[in-house]
């Protein structure tokens, strides 16, 4: 639920949007659907009110998620959007890592840190160079940096849930493709409405949605029931590796890179979201109160996910990604960390 003071930092973040001209929209890295889907949504307004707007994505493979409303305008590739934004204010190659200066408004969703936006230089030049741009954000983690001129941030099941309260206050018309987009965002953060983070308010705006037009099959079909041969067998490694720490009730499974560059190798690319979806249903473990994955996908990058379970004690998984620089939510948390994770001859794994 929405405190006053969002509610008003809501009425406010409107009016700044309808006053801008030329606005940048940005998720975080690698985004997953509640990250795409809130930037599909906000194009969608921005659309209905004749404004001029780029999004972008870094890292947002092409097709990945197009079944999503608006998905083919988000730019995946930063030399791209530093192309684009090139062209479009007619600064042939001179367009520098200043580029914000070209936009009124930058609005930024589902990331609380500004690094994992990959424009943290950036974003650090608008109060550097105490530029004209206004920057606000939407999310529902637990913030790293306070970067926003206005901070619209509650901890809600999903950044579209939060978006849903933002459209709701200012009395934005919720068009069939928002709703797919808002019920998308919500489903795949929530393990299709499955983890602790869903409210009464959660199960009444998706049914909502699905009254506006949102395609509660369909979704599905395309987030929960496309699991290709390689991320089953990428689950069946997760689960040959799982063990569980009894003394802390902690589970916890390890995706080394030599075993997920074989997996590469053989099959090819996985979708991203594989990892949240492995480490959602590891959560489901009755013997244990938290569960951690551990990954590396990519070569001297190790990846952390955190989940709390079904357990009744007042666990915070935050408090543990923060030792590793990571963040999120109480419930569901994540970081990284530079290192290799190395396999021994008794199957066991240590970071080196």
């Amino acid at each position: 639920m929405f405190l006053d003071e969002n509610i008003k930092k809501s009425e406010l973040a409107w009016e700044k949007i309808l006053q801008s001209k030329n606005i940048l929209l940005i998720s975080h890295l690698n985004p997953d659907v509640d990250a795409l889907s809130s930037l599909s949504v906000l194009i969608e307004i921005l659309k209905d009110s004749n404004k001029d707007y780029i999004a972008f994505a870094d890292g947002k493979k092409e097709d990945e998620y197009s079944f999503l409303p608006n998905e083919e305008e988000v730019i995946g590739d930063k030399q791209n959007l530093i192309k684009i934004i090139s062209h479009r204010f007619n600064f042939g190659n001179e367009v520098g890592d200043d580029f914000f200066k070209f936009f009124d408004l930058v609005i930024i969703v589902d990331c609380g840190s500004m690094s994992r936006t990959s424009l943290r230089d950036n974003i650090i030049n608008v109060r550097d160079l105490m530029l004209d741009t206004f920057i606000i954000e939407f999310d529902h983690h637990v913030p790293v940096d306070n970067y926003a001129d206005i901070e619209i941030r509650t901890p809600l099941s999903s950044t579209t849930e939060v978006l849903y309260n933002f459209i709701k206050i200012n009395d934005i018309k919720i068009n069939r493709a928002m709703a797919n987009c808002l019920l998308a965002g919500i489903l795949t953060d929530t393990g299709n409405l499955l983890y602790p983070s869903v409210s009464s308010d959660t199960l009444d705006i998706s049914s909502e949605l699905m009254s506006l037009g949102a395609q509660f099959p369909k979704l599905l079909d395309n987030t929960w029931r496309n699991k290709s041969f390689l991320e089953m067998k990428l689950w069946g490694l997760a689960l040959a590796n799982l063990k569980v720490n009894k003394k802390y009730n902690l589970a916890f499974s390890v995706l080394p890179w030599e075993d997920l560059k074989n997996f590469r190798n053989e099959f090819g690319q996985w979708n991203s979201e594989i990892f949240g979806d492995i480490v959602g249903f590891i959560s489901n473990l009755s013997e244990a109160d938290m569960v951690l994955l551990i990954r590396e996908d990519e070569l001297g990058k190790i990846k952390g996910s955190l989940r709390v379970g079904f357990s009744e004690k007042d666990i915070d998984c935050t408090k543990l990604a923060s030792i590793f620089g990571g963040g999120g939510h109480k419930k569901a948390s994540g970081f990284m960390i530079e290192g290799h994770i190395k396999k021994n001859d008794n199957n066991s794994f240590e970071i080196v």
